[in-house]
């Protein structure tokens, strides 16, 4: 009993120590004090500001499209990747799968400084695109390592009794490995979203001229004077976020129950 007591407890303040600081943020953006004053007078003052906040919705809007971008690029690539690997026999391929998760190990400024020096070499302005395979770049191996996961619980020999029953590549792919693979494909791809939205290095070297993001707009709010609209945006994403987790729980859960039905 004392043990499992014990548990609970250590447990508990192990959650307090990460979410406390969140749950500080959502509070404080229902506080009508602009200072983060105690105690808490509760007010939606600082929701209707940031509706009327344009530079601030603009540069989440802008972090939600890249992320999305980054998202969807990453499970294709990974998907086809991991694919090309479990069923090549290539010598190349263990290079190839030690290589993809290579920027997992160099810090992200070395990688935005690089991307940024080549920009510079070629003659180039900053532009969405090379931001976006920035961000592809960082997410990439997060999308890979969830999809290899998978791919290496699954038994592969299902691919070949469906060709022997006359069914060509296509429909093999289409009716069985890709939604086998859905559910750590729609893993992979929100966990490349949620690494690219929150990237504030690559899109603070890459980011054009006039142009910003939700993580370059709260550093420069921090720096410049701090508006508590930075909070009320972060428990919307917050919120946002929690919900997004919910559907995908529900969605892989289905999937999985169709697929061993």
């Amino acid at each position: 009993m004392v043990k499992k007591v014990l548990g609970w407890t250590y447990a508990s303040l192990i959650m307090l120590f990460l979410y406390a600081p969140i749950l500080v943020l959502m509070l404080m953006s229902f506080n009508a004090s602009r200072y983060n004053a105690l105690p808490i007078e509760f007010s939606m003052r600082w929701y209707k500001d940031l509706a009327g906040n344009d530079t601030l919705i603009g540069a989440a809007l802008n972090s939600v499209y890249i992320a999305a971008a980054t998202g969807f690029i990453c499970v294709v690539l990974a998907t086809m990747l991991m694919l090309w690997v479990v069923q090549t026999n290539s010598k190349l391929k263990e290079w190839i799968n030690s290589l993809v998760i290579v920027p997992l190990t160099i810090p992200w400024l070395i990688l935005g400084l690089s991307l940024l020096l080549l920009l510079s070499a070629l003659g180039l302005d900053k532009n969405y695109p090379v931001l976006l395979i920035g961000h592809v770049v960082v997410s990439l191996p997060y999308a890979v390592l969830v999809i290899r996961a998978r791919l290496q619980s699954l038994d592969l020999t299902i691919n070949e009794a469906s060709a022997s029953l006359g069914a060509n590549e296509w429909t093999t792919a289409f009716r069985i490995t890709l939604p086998l693979l859905f559910p750590a494909m729609l893993a992979g791809g929100f966990l490349s979203f949620v690494i690219s939205f929150d990237n504030f290095i690559i899109s603070y070297f890459l980011i054009p001229s006039g142009s910003s993001t939700l993580p370059i707009e709260i550093y420069s709010s921090i720096k410049f004077g701090f508006t508590p609209e930075i909070n009320a945006v972060s428990t919307i994403l917050l919120a946002a976020t929690a919900s997004v987790l919910v559907i995908i729980f529900f969605i892989m859960r289905t999937s999985l129950k169709y697929i061993f039905k």
